[in-house]
């Protein structure tokens, strides 16, 4: 295994126990000796797709850190650095409950009004592999570009499901962790539609 590989794994084991032992303190913070919130479909349901959904968005990130502008690619490492430290908190909360790190039947189902011919769903935002694969062709304005109207997409969708969990988890520290991601992720939207602008590209559809 290469240095860079090592480091890699070793980064995504470190944000793991980190995730775990976080979710441990917070969600254990009781006042008193009361047990902590058990988890419900939602809290399980949200922790999984959304550890989905965030590795795509760290996919993406990883794709163009390199080859970008220079905003761009600060943009694109720190959505890299914060996806992953929420990867190995939602982690820290399944290994915790003894949940499933991944769903084993369609995303979504967890959702108010998405149970519904859920294996006809798709996660809200994700980028289709098609889209993937041209991102990473792209050089210049048209990467930079690209990668923007496929990051706000992906931040839009997500939105969808952290504020589903911040109204319907049974946890509380899942549903206030909902709500600080989701506002995390309206400061990023607003930051990538002002490069996407400066571009002269408009959003997806």
């Amino acid at each position: 295994m290469s240095t860079h590989r090592a480091g890699r794994l070793f980064s995504a084991i470190a944000l793991l126990v980190i995730g775990a032992t976080a979710a441990l303190l917070l969600d254990g913070l009781t006042g008193d000796d009361r047990r902590p919130g058990e988890p419900g479909r939602v809290d399980i349901g949200f922790a999984q797709d959304m550890v989905v959904h965030h590795q795509q968005a760290v996919t993406m990130a990883q794709t163009v850190r390199d080859t970008a502008s220079p905003p761009v690619r600060r943009l694109a490492v720190a959505i890299e650095l914060d996806q992953l430290r929420e990867i190995g908190h939602m982690q820290g909360w399944l290994a915790l409950w003894e949940a499933p790190q991944l769903p084993s039947g369609p995303p979504m189902t967890w959702m108010s009004g998405h149970s519904e011919h859920a294996a006809d769903r798709e996660m809200p935002g994700l980028a289709s592999q098609d889209e993937l694969d041209r991102l990473g062709g792209l050089k210049g304005k048209d990467l930079d570009a690209f990668f923007l109207q496929l990051m706000i997409r992906h931040h839009e969708g997500g939105r969808l499901m952290t504020t589903a969990a911040a109204r319907d988890a049974a946890v509380p520290h899942v549903r206030a962790y909902a709500r600080t991601m989701t506002i995390e992720q309206r400061q990023e939207t607003a930051t990538m539609s002002g490069l996407l602008s400066a571009l002269d590209r408009a959003p997806l559809p």
